[in-house]
This record gives structure tokens, C-alpha cells and sequence, in this order.
């Protein structure tokens, strides 16, 4: 039986040189505007202060489908994964740091479909498309994107905003009290929906990862969400590039058999609300403040003595 891990299971260890080395941009002179943000956890509206971006794609095509039970008292509904309650008490008595007054209620998340429905078999359908046909760099690639993450630093410098190695201690301690809110709502959909993962619906499904949880939503793609949503706000002109890589490590996850369409979808709905909630928080935003300035005197260091030189030799 495959069973739950860690709380940090969804965290990948700290991005290689090997790959940073493989991510390279033209160098940007950024300077960074500070705006005044006052929102307080009142009358949140989960639309605001951005909207989600509409289903597209093979998405859009499969939920299309119906969610729905075939049959009442189908046998294939009745599987779920396997439910920990130990394991459940310990990483849900980690309490969020600044949405501490929102409860899961607050959260519109549709519920994945239902194992017997139209969706689900003609999602599992397209995962066993997607085995039949990946490749070994596919493969490769896409583990890889599993157990790796890139850093505020590795991706300030991937996007030519600094030149060298950056510690910045501001935005880790931001980024670790996001987590610590995030795994407390990302565990509380898991537990309530214990869905089956793709494997155990189908025994065609040859998934390369072990399956440490759930399968609704997937952790992965939530992450990769929520760091491209608050990304975002530090850096928007470079949102394409944030997204991309959420994108990206949906279609990872689903390459390697672990997660359904759905639970990537599901995931990005999820971390758009909760970013959204986030930025109606004033103590994150009082947090984030001091980010951008810590991105800002970074790339001053990088690029102040630069663009000097630029501005004296046009004189």
C-alpha cells in the first residue's frame, strides 16, 4: 500500500546548477515601483484582486464531460485513498500564519469527478495516451521538474534581474509562512476528497512516482501556481514566464501518471483563490512590501554601477 509521506512532500529540493546552467535570458536594468496595499480579510471577494484565467485547452474539452456517477452505488466510486488519521492531526496542527480567519468553506473548489464518470475515464484514457507515447527525455524531464525548484534567487537570476548568487533571506521567510498557510488548506481538500489516484482506477496506468497522498489537488502544481501568482506581483512583466512553468509542471505530473487533468486543474483554481486571498491580507502585504524593495536593492547592486556607466557614456 502506498501511503502518505511528508508535510513537505510537495516541496522539490533547491533547483541543481546543472539546470540553472539550462535556463538562460537576456540581462533586464529592472527598477521596481512600491505600491500601498491595505486590504484586511473583510468582505473577500475571491475574484479579487485577480481574475482566474478561463479553462482552455484539453482541459476545457474534458470537463465538457460528465463529472457524474454512472450508475448509483457503482463499486468504482467507492475507491479512495487511503485515509492516515495520525497523519492527518499532525499536518493540520500546523495553523495558517496569515489566513488564519478563512476556513476551507471559504474556498469555491469544484470537487473532482466522480471515478465511474464520463471525465475521469476519458481522463485516464489521456494519461494512457500520454505513457504510450512519452519518451525517455520526457521522462527524464519531467522527474526531474518534480524533485527540483527554483528558488527566488535562481529565478531573480534566470530572469537577468541579478547577476550573481543572491541570498534573500526577506522573500524565503515570506515564502515559508505562504507554505505553512498553504499546506494547511491543500491538506484539508486532500483529506476531503481522499481521491483515488489514476493507478488505482486503472491498472494500466504505470505511474513513476509512489504516490504519498491523495490525488486532489495535486501539491506540485499548487505550489508552482502560488509562487508564479506571488511572483507575479513582484515582477509582472514577467508573468508569461511564471506561468509557463506552472503549465509546465502540471504537465509533468501528468506525463509520470500521478495526477488526472482535473487535479491540475483544480490546483490552479485553488492557489489563484488563495493568492487572491492572500493579497486582501495585511499582513502579507505588509511582507511583501519589504520583498520587493529586498528584489529591488538586489538588482541595484547588480546593475547600479551599469547603468551609470551607460548614463555617463551617452553624456
Amino acid at each position: 500500500m502506498k501511503t502518505p509521506g511528508t508535510i513537505n512532500a510537495f516541496r522539490p529540493n533547491r533547483l541543481t546548477d546543472v539546470f540553472k546552467s539550462a535556463i538562460k535570458a537576456l540581462i533586464f536594468l529592472v527598477f521596481f515601483g512600491c505600491a500601498s496595499f491595505s486590504y484586511s480579510q473583510k468582505n473577500i471577494s475571491i475574484n479579487s484582486p485577480h481574475e482566474l484565467t478561463p479553462v482552455r485547452g484539453y482541459y476545457k474539452l474534458l470537463e465538457s464531460l460528465s463529472p457524474d456517477p454512472k450508475t448509483s452505488g457503482n463499486e468504482l466510486d467507492k475507491i479512495i485513498f487511503p485515509f492516515d488519521q495520525a497523519f492527518a492531526d499532525k499536518v493540520l496542527g500546523q495553523k495558517p500564519v496569515y489566513l488564519q480567519n478563512i476556513t476551507l468553506g471559504d474556498f469555491k473548489i469544484p470537487a473532482p469527478p466522480a471515478n465511474s464518470s464520463a471525465q475521469t475515464r476519458a481522463e485516464l484514457d489521456y494519461l494512457l495516451a500520454l505513457q504510450h507515447t512519452r519518451t525517455p527525455e520526457d521522462i527524464r524531464s519531467s522527474l526531474y521538474m518534480s524533485n527540483v525548484f527554483d528558488t527566488p534567487g535562481d529565478i531573480g537570476r534566470s530572469l537577468g534581474l541579478w547577476t550573481g548568487e543572491q541570498k534573500l533571506p526577506l522573500t524565503d521567510s515570506l515564502m515559508d509562512k505562504v507554505e505553512r498557510d498553504g499546506d494547511y488548506f491543500l491538506w484539508s481538500l486532500k483529506f476531503k476528497y481522499n481521491r483515488a489516484r489514476p493507478y488505482m482506477l486503472d491498472p494500466k496506468i504505470r505511474d513513476l512516482e509512489e504516490s504519498r497522498a491523495s490525488s486532489f489537488p495535486s501539491g506540485h502544481v499548487t505550489y508552482a501556481y502560488i509562487r508564479a501568482y506571488i511572483y507575479e506581483e513582484i515582477v509582472p512583466e514577467f508573468t508569461d514566464f511564471f506561468e509557463a512553468q506552472a503549465i509546465a509542471m502540471s504537465h509533468a505530473r501528468q506525463i509520470i501518471g500521478v495526477h488526472y487533468p482535473s487535479d491540475c486543474e483544480g490546483s490552479r483554481v485553488f492557489a489563484r483563490q488563495f493568492v487572491n486571498m492572500l493579497l486582501q491580507n495585511q499582513r502579507f502585504n505588509h511582507d511583501l512590501e519589504k520583498v520587493k524593495k529586498e528584489w529591488a536593492a538586489k538588482a541595484d547592486e547588480s546593475f547600479g554601477k551599469l547603468s551609470k556607466k551607460v548614463v555617463y557614456s551617452k553624456n
